[in-house]
């Protein structure tokens, strides 16, 4: 059966409240709404409550990879510059200066994708359709709650743990926190459940759906943040190999193109298509809410169509341009800088056309429209033969379409692209980790080559895992500039000291207002208020 998670079916919206709270006051069932105990019949029963699992991720807007909440807060590390003067919550997320009651948590969204998996899970059984395919469904639910959990444990640490449906669970709506190992051994669990039971491909009608080489991804990302390295280089090697196909992408620019959706790098990604759902473009969880890509209105420049909210740091192209490609080569740094930052090439090196985007406009003209918005503070960007850098963000901008307007999300033709979240090159990244804490030295170096080969770098030899390690950081910092990343990996290499003096190296907005308890994010006042039985993360106390 065909089932695409860009689609939402009335029966699917209906079943968002499916595993909520029940009321006995009236013992009837209502004939025009489907109901727990009558609905988990057939395939397409099941098929649409996939649908709502997916749903708290997907949202353009407010989602955890939502470009108004989630993607501005999961990117509050020094590879950022957030302009002042736009959302109070972002600004407060970014200086260090959030407290439980800023506003844009997901907790709740994240919960929300749980339950609904809780309760898929448990009715399953009842349905009657094909076991394989039974076991796949059952696969994908256990992926999206490990997935959830994942994104509750690396945020927030210390969490309630919910295996059942709220209204099976002893406990309740109130329920307290697990300490964060107890979470992350779910995690694990409900990924190798996954990897089991899901599918190696899907079909083009199923683009966007989690597969077998996800799920591996996923389990071996886990393993990883947990330190258990043995088993990490395990599971992550496996994708390098058949049956198993995926493989850097030639152009690294393809990854962020509308044009080369789905390619051989891709491991995951969410499918947005403006054509599904109605106009608007603010709803969070609904049938009929807008379904495409929104992120470019808020990243791209002044005068393109679009806010203009953020930038590149500093310390970022700092990294970028330390170290150059090979002379002779066809450009002077780092491939990937070329898709990550608008620039002008003829600032600072020979040989390249100066580019033009939105209706041709130069990277000056861009850099004048962008002007107010810089004067309210910019970040303060490396000198590069005696001329003062200039730096705007491209990646996941509609910087493929040249027309004037290209990154407004009111013209539904910019909105077709989709997030990228998780690459083969996040895989190849996190197998030279595990490989480099395991003193596996040349497994290490061969997955640590394919990142920098196609960045078009030289070839380097490292004498040990020490010297590995530092440079599989700094290319996990350029490879996934603006990708949600460069937090979470911080918290994996130091400790808050460390992390700390990083940011106040690299000059980061609210560098000195960072404290232990910023690893995480605090528990929102919604939950403490409503659950009776749950504490603040003992950090924020």
């Amino acid at each position: 059966m065909n089932f695409s998670i860009k689609k939402y079916t009335v029966i699917a919206a209906s079943l968002l409240f499916l595993g909520g709270c029940k009321s006995d006051f009236l013992d009837r069932t209502n004939p025009n709404l489907p109901v727990e105990e009558t609905y988990w019949a057939i395939e397409s029963d099941a098929q649409s409550a996939m649908a709502t699992i997916y749903s708290p991720i997907r949202s353009q807007m407010s989602g955890y990879y939502g470009a108004y909440g989630g993607y501005q807060t999961m990117n509050r590390a020094d590879d950022m510059w957030f302009l002042s003067g736009e959302e109070a919550f972002t600004w407060e997320y970014v200086n260090f200066l959030n407290s439980a009651g800023t506003p844009e948590s997901d907790f709740g969204s994240l919960y929300s994708g749980i339950n609904r998996a809780n309760v898929f899970l448990k009715n399953i059984p009842r349905v009657s359709m094909d076991e394989s395919r039974k076991k796949e469904l059952v696969g994908e639910a256990s992926f999206l709650r490990g997935m959830y959990y994942f994104l509750l444990a690396a945020n927030y640490g210390d969490v309630p743990l919910r295996v059942l449906p709220t209204d099976d669970d002893p406990d309740g709506a109130s329920k307290p926190a697990s300490p964060e190992a107890e979470i992350w051994k779910q995690v694990v669990a409900d990924f190798k459940i996954a990897k089991d039971n899901l599918p190696i491909t899907r079909s083009a009608a199923e683009a966007g759906r989690v597969t077998k080489g996800a799920a591996i991804a996923y389990l071996g990302k886990a393993l990883v943040y947990t330190k258990q390295y043995a088993e990490a280089e395990t599971e992550l090697k496996a994708l390098l190999t058949a049956p198993y196909a995926y493989d850097l992408t030639t152009n690294f620019e393809d990854n962020f193109k509308e044009t080369t959706k789905l390619n051989k790098e891709s491991v995951w990604e969410i499918v947005y298509d403006s054509k599904f759902g109605g106009d608007g473009n603010w709803g969070v969880d609904c049938a009929s809410c807008a379904m495409g890509f929104v992120l470019p209105n808020f990243a791209g420049p002044d005068g393109t169509g679009a806010w203009f909210k953020l930038m590149p740091g500093a310390a970022v192209v700092r990294d970028f341009i330390s170290e150059e490609r090979p002379a002779g080569s066809d450009t002077r740094f780092d491939k990937r800088m070329y898709t990550s930052f608008f620039w002008k090439y003829s600032d600072y090196e020979t040989g390249l056309t100066d580019g033009a985007w939105f209706g041709n406009q130069s990277f000056d003209l861009m850099w004048s429209n962008a002007g107010p918005k810089r004067q309210r503070g910019e970040p303060t960007y490396p000198t590069i033969d005696g001329k003062t850098g200039r730096f705007l963000i491209k990646k996941y901008t509609n910087f493929y379409r040249n027309i004037a307007g290209a990154n407004s999300m009111y013209d539904a033709a910019n909105r077709n692209n989709n997030l990228r979240v998780f690459r083969f090159a996040e895989v190849l990244l996190l197998h030279a980790e595990a490989c480099a804490k395991n003193g596996n030295i040349a497994g290490a170096a061969s997955s640590l080559k394919r990142v920098r080969d196609r960045a078009g770098l030289a070839n380097k030899t490292w004498a040990n895992a020490d010297e590995l390690m530092k440079e599989i950081i700094k290319q996990n910092e350029l490879e996934f500039f603006f990708e949600g990343h460069r937090f979470f990996d911080l918290k994996r290499w130091y400790t808050p000291t460390q992390m700390k003096q990083i940011f106040v190296d690299n000059k980061k907005q609210g560098a000195n207002n960072f404290q232990p308890k910023h690893y995480y994010l605090p528990i929102p006042e919604g939950e403490i208020n409503t659950n009776s039985k749950i504490q603040q993360h003992l950090l924020w106390r």
